[in-house]
């Protein structure tokens, strides 16, 4: 049945079913989540996915029913994660800072909210990466992490931008992928190392 078009599934669904009105329920009574190593959702639709197209990520068949978390909340669908238990039964969740695993506090955290030329790090973005800029002669002796969230929400993230410390090895500007569909309005939070944070 997975390689049927949509109208020709619903056909074989009615005469299995014996209607219309029950081919049409058994049609949306599940929804398929492809989700990445880390539990980000990738994508998520009624019919079944063909998972040749999403390399190192997973599938995972939920009712409807218990997808419908992530429609009625008025979130996007990056704020939430996939979380596996120990029997392999997949769950969503909300995603926090505990759900990803961060361990520092936001007592812990500072947010960047300057917007000034004048810079040690500066966090800023385009369409499709994030960029990472350090001023010239500035020495970076740790990885960076910056957590972006829903504006003012440092409970909620969206997504962790980890730049590893090798990145800067030659160049002051770094250049990583975004993951997820983030919000026009959004915060950064980081580990303050350094005295002057910017942000475009």
């Amino acid at each position: 049945m997975d390689n049927l078009t949509p109208g020709e599934r619903l056909a074989l669904l009615k005469e299995q079913k014996g209607g219309l009105k029950e081919a049409q329920a058994e049609m949306i009574s599940h929804t398929y989540i492809v989700y990445d190593e880390d539990g980000n959702i990738i994508s998520k639709g009624l019919q079944k996915p063909d998972m040749r197209s999403y390399k190192k990520c997973k599938m995972y068949k939920f009712k409807t029913s218990d997808v419908k978390i992530i429609d009625t909340q008025g979130k996007s669908m990056a704020e939430f994660i996939i979380e596996e238990d120990e029997h392999d039964v997949c769950h969503i969740k909300l995603k926090t800072l505990e759900t990803t695993k961060i361990k520092a506090s936001r007592d812990f955290l500072s947010e960047i909210t300057s917007t000034d030329d004048d810079y040690d790090v500066k966090f800023s973005f385009t369409k499709d990466d994030w960029v990472i800029s350090v001023k010239e002669g500035t020495k970076i002796k740790q990885q960076m992490n910056f957590y972006v969230t829903p504006e003012k929400e440092p409970h909620i993230l969206l997504e962790r931008v980890a730049v590893p410390l090798e990145e800067f090895a030659n160049d002051n500007v770094v250049l990583l992928k975004r993951k997820n569909d983030i919000p026009e309005k959004f915060s950064i939070y980081t580990h303050k190392n350094f005295d002057k944070y910017s942000r475009n």
